[in-house]
């Protein structure tokens, strides 16, 4: 009961509109005094909650994604994709979604992709006469698969919050964003077919062109291979690669020489800021946790869920459906936070692996960044995009069928997300 008043006052407090972390921490206090447990407990469990040592990840892998962004590193990166896959039906659109999986490779952060490199390659189709509105679609839709692919900050927040290898996450990903991908260039193909879009039609293929973009932006291009090899040849533990990864995008940034003082320093701002709100996130929710655990919440659903739905997989369709649902109100690194503990053991008793589950989990809250009626993604791609947002929400529904495909890809298929760690790390 406790716990049912914690998740109602929360989602009240988000509705009247009060910041995150306050609303949580509001309904966390108030549920405290409720149960009798005394406060100073809340002070406890919030430390416990950000004493991790896999959480100094999270700052290094937003200033990373921050000091391409300033340091001019996205441009070369989509100059490099328009160069390798500009030939391909679809044109830009098919550009899109490859720069963002090369991309996605040293940021872990979907709004870094959507607000540095979308920025570019919105810019680049709409000087193609590409429509605004469809930009802007493919744009929201490829930067999902930023926190999917290695590096990424939301599959570290739920391994923290579950217990899970971030390794084998890490590894798991790289899979399954290429699924997200496919699907993504899949759908651009047959649009494109179908429509006989002028706007789409394909560009000349060059190999000198690849030989000289791939010349000149060969660092950028080969951060993701640094990165993923260390990360699979045990060089850093998934803690320590978000410190190559930042260092590496330094280094990268300052080869160009497209880094200065102005630029590094708006870098550091932003990092502490987005730091800061991840960790107060992380102390509340830890606050949090405890009621739920306490009631034995997790447990509890798991018996229900097991007695109501027996078919494995109705049972994840139905977890999935739920999740839709919740991402759709709730931002990605809460809805984690929250429902994460209590679906674990859920996913178990239909013989889901956690690791397939963090994916599927992620990938949910993903979507729900670009849908209504929280959707943050929606106003900064309406905003880099120069239009409303209801037009953006417009454009970006046809792109939810691709997505939702992939979702299902990775929920029912295990082998994309458990090949790859079980044949890096073993079983």
């Amino acid at each position: 009961m406790i716990s049912l008043l914690l998740l109602f006052l929360a989602c009240l407090f988000f509705a009247l509109r009060v910041p995150v972390s306050i609303a949580m921490a509001l309904a966390t206090l108030i549920a405290f005094v409720a149960a009798g447990i005394p406060l100073r407990v809340v002070a406890s469990q919030m430390v416990f909650g950000v004493d991790s040592y896999a959480l100094l990840a999270v700052p290094f892998f937003v200033y990373a994604g921050n000091v391409m962004n300033v340091g001019g590193i996205t441009e070369r990166i989509f100059t490099f994709a328009r160069a390798l896959f500009g030939w391909m039906t679809g044109g830009l659109a098919q550009v899109n979604v490859a720069a963002s999986v090369i991309f996605a490779g040293m940021s872990g952060s979907a709004l870094a992709d959507l607000a540095g490199l979308g920025a570019v390659e919105m810019r680049a189709m709409r000087e193609n006469g590409y429509p605004a509105g469809f930009s802007a679609g493919i744009t929201l839709a490829s930067c999902t698969i930023g926190p999917i692919v290695p590096p990424s900050i939301i599959l570290v927040i739920y391994a923290l919050a579950t217990d899970t290898s971030v390794g084998r996450l890490f590894l798991a990903g790289i899979g399954a964003g290429l699924v997200i991908a496919a699907c993504l260039m899949v759908h651009v193909y047959i649009h494109v077919k179908r429509t006989r879009a002028e706007w789409g039609r394909p560009e000349r293929f060059s190999g000198a062109r690849v030989r000289l973009t791939a010349r000149e932006g060969l660092p950028a291009i080969l951060a993701p291979v640094v990165i993923l090899a260390a990360l699979a040849f045990g060089v850093t533990t998934p803690s320590e690669l978000g410190a190559v990864a930042s260092l590496y995008a330094l280094m990268v940034a300052l080869w160009y020489r497209s880094m200065d003082w102005a630029k590094l320093w708006q870098a550091l701002t932003s990092t502490v800021t987005t730091t800061a709100v991840i960790m107060l996130l992380f102390a509340v929710a830890g606050a949090m946790n405890f009621v739920i655990a306490r009631e034995r919440v997790a447990h509890e659903a798991a018996i229900w869920m097991a007695e109501a739905v027996t078919n494995p997989v109705l049972g994840i369709l139905a977890i999935n459906l739920f999740l839709v649902v919740i991402g759709m109100f709730l931002e990605g690194p809460i809805a984690i936070l929250v429902i994460a503990p209590i679906l674990i053991d859920v996913v178990a008793g239909y013989g889901m692996d956690p690791v397939t589950f963090g994916v599927m989990l992620s990938f949910n809250v993903l979507i729900g960044m670009i849908t209504p009626p929280v959707g943050i993604g929606l106003f900064v791609g309406a905003r880099v995009a120069g239009i409303t947002p209801e037009r953006t929400l417009r454009a970006t529904m046809p792109f939810l069928v691709p997505l939702f495909v992939g979702l299902a890809i990775i929920a029912f298929v295990p082998a994309v997300t458990l090949w790859l760690p079980g044949l890096v790390m073993g079983p």
